[in-house]
């Protein structure tokens, strides 16, 4: 007898999305929409408006919702179709008449119906009133408001407390004519601060605001955070990079940024407290963050936000799955540990999907694999790769080739991807962490389970998608190493990166299969110097952390002030089976040791809130 199979109803919307789209509805009925402001316009810039969309339909079907923000005629997508029908639209930071449009989509007709509203943000600063400094919804970030500077300058922040002798600054932003604001953050709860605009010709310093004070408040006791403590201070040499942003994996924990010795000096909770963390920094002052893994895709938000924590863009594995589905490729079950931008604005993600690949291949078990996914800066797919159906990877990555250590995973465990019904458990064949754009336009690929990383033809999108080479233990390069050393390869590692160009390569070597085979050892960061014309890479850096980290981590070159590397960053995330954490930064002066009380995906080291390292 056969069992009927219990589809989810997310797969049931992308159906039915699908067969719309193939055959129109002849219903003659569309979607009716209004579109409402929590606040009547006008409002000063910076303010948070809530926009709330009333939607019915006399067509049966799942009802979901897009929004997009900017002046009359252009148009950006902010929120991609999902199932919230209000959105939190990104506060405008320049006076003008903004336009908000909603659209609403019936998941089961195709059928679509849109309306929009004007809006006007109205300047702070005046003639009147030159410079002026009002709180955000983040008692940790203020708004700098000032009027505004020629055309041919940019102009930034500076800002310090009474005992700071070297002031931060915020990000530069060219001056437009109309009046200029900044969020600024990275200060103590709290604190007095001093803050002035600084107006730059060329680079040089050309003049200035008036300076005025403002006072950050106290961290709400809502806010989860966790304990920090200084195991090693931090030597004088580190003050070029005196801020650790903390990606924290256990919700509710806030993802915070601290100095390096624990202090809190940003936070960011989600507004619609989705589980997630925080995957990269970006210059200028914004985040990625990813919501956990959800069984409904639609229900795993991809965000960006700024310092304040407004969400400036966001979409969902459900959507992202329908422009994959529209081109025959298969549907994700999520998309896991890895989101960031490139420099053209186009944005990077890792995807999960599993499939029986054939009664022949892992005895006819369901398989975990993954997917890159390139998005444009308008959340649209432009660009995919497959660890099954690239050109070469039957022979490059071979599915016959288990998990090194045979892992598996659970649906509905802790680091398991959802699973396609009725599978219940897979081998976890290609569990993959990091994802980056290298200098020479392709892409660098860290197989956490195939103890391997590999390099992709991206050719910034014009590429064919073959695997290029495999570094790691049984891979394409030769390792020069310790010959000391019991096992000088890598294994199960998070966070590979390239520093500066192609040359070098660092990497958090969690150490699961050498641990394996040598209980004794711990997991360690690494650093490579790799030559692609010989294939031969060689151990320039090979430090042991004195503990075991056997998942998650990150690995940093850390950079003076002229951009010069000065040390190396660790984060062993999950050190002592979960419970803490431990932040680890080497230098020629002394080593740097802080311990958080939870699990860390990773840290980033930077030198501000709004400057991370390079490789980032």
């Amino acid at each position: 007898m056969k069992h009927p199979i219990s589809v989810p109803n997310y797969l049931l919307s992308i159906l039915a999305l699908a067969v719309a789209l193939v055959f129109p509805s002849t219903s003659g009925a569309t979607p009716v929409v209004q579109l409402s402001p929590s606040l009547p316009s006008p409002q000063p810039v910076g303010t948070l408006v809530t926009w709330t969309a009333t939607a019915s339909d006399t067509d049966p079907g799942i009802l979901m919702y897009s929004f997009q923000v900017g002046v009359p005629g252009k148009l950006e997508l902010v929120r991609d179709f999902g199932y919230l029908n209000s959105f939190p639209a990104p506060p405008a930071l320049q006076e003008a008449l903004y336009q908000v449009q909603v659209t609403v989509r019936n998941n089961s007709t195709g059928n679509t119906a849109t309306t929009h509203q004007n809006f006007v943000a109205t300047a702070i600063a005046n003639n009147s009133n030159p410079v002026v400094i009002s709180p955000t919804a983040n008692p940790l970030v203020a708004l700098f408001s000032a009027i505004g500077c020629p055309a041919s300058d940019t102009m930034t922040v500076a800002f310090n407390n009474a005992v700071q002798t070297t002031p931060q600054t915020t990000a530069p932003k060219p001056c437009t004519g109309k009046s200029m604001n900044f969020y600024v953050a990275g200060m103590y709860p709290t604190t007095q601060y001093s803050m002035v605009g600084e107006f730059l010709h060329n680079g040089q310093n050309v003049g200035h605001t008036a300076t005025k004070t403002f006072t950050t408040g106290s961290i709400p006791g809502s806010v989860t955070l966790p304990t920090l403590s200084v195991v090693s201070p931090a030597p004088p040499i580190s003050a070029a990079e005196p801020i650790l942003v903390h990606s924290y994996v256990f919700f509710p924990t806030a993802q915070t940024g601290t100095d390096l010795a624990g202090n809190v000096v940003w936070y960011y909770v989600p507004y619609d407290g989705a589980p997630g963390f925080i995957t990269r920094p970006v210059p200028g002052g914004f985040f990625w963050y990813m919501g956990s893994a959800n069984t409904d895709p639609y229900k795993q938000p991809i965000r960006e936000i700024d310092l304040a924590g407004n969400t400036l863009l966001e979409t969902n594995v459900g959507r992202i799955n329908e422009q994959l589905t529209a081109v025959g490729q298969m549907a994700l079950t999520d998309v896991d540990h890895e989101v960031r931008s490139l420099p053209n604005g186009n944005i990077i993600m890792i995807g999960s999907l599993d499939k029986i690949l054939g009664p022949n291949i892992q005895d006819g078990q369901d398989i975990i694999f993954q997917e890159a996914i390139v998005l444009n800066p308008g959340l649209q797919v432009v660009w995919s790769w497959n660890a099954v159906t690239c050109g070469n990877c039957a022979t490059e990555l071979p599915p016959t080739r288990y998990a090194i250590l045979g892992e598996t995973c659970q649906a509905g465990f802790g680091g398991c991807p959802p699973l396609t019904p009725p599978n219940t458990v897979a081998n976890d064949w290609l569990h993959s962490n990091s994802l980056q754009l290298a200098p020479d336009g392709n892409l660098l690929l860290s197989i956490r389970h195939q103890d391997w990383v590999i390099k992709i033809d991206y050719q910034n999108g014009a590429g064919t998608g073959n695997i290029l080479w495999r570094l790691g233990y049984e891979g394409d390069f030769t390792l020069i190493g310790d010959q000391n050393d019991n096992y000088p390869w890598f294994s199960h590692q998070h966070d590979v990166e390239y520093e500066f160009d192609t040359s070098y390569i660092s990497l958090f070597d969690n150490g699961n299969t050498r641990i394996n085979e040598f209980p004794n050892e711990n997991s360690r960061g690494q650093l490579l110097n790799v030559d692609e014309g010989t294939l031969t890479a060689k151990l320039v850096d090979n430090f042991d952390l004195g503990l075991k980290s056997l998942a998650l981590g990150s690995a940093q070159v850390l950079l003076s002030r002229q951009g010069k590397p000065i040390g190396l960053h660790y984060e062993a995330g999950d050190a002592n089976g979960g419970q803490q954490s431990d932040s680890v930064s080497y230098y020629n002066s002394g080593t740097l040791v802080l311990t958080s009380n939870t699990a860390t995906y990773r840290t980033a080291q930077m030198r501000d809130m709004y400057t991370p390292s390079t490789e980032f």
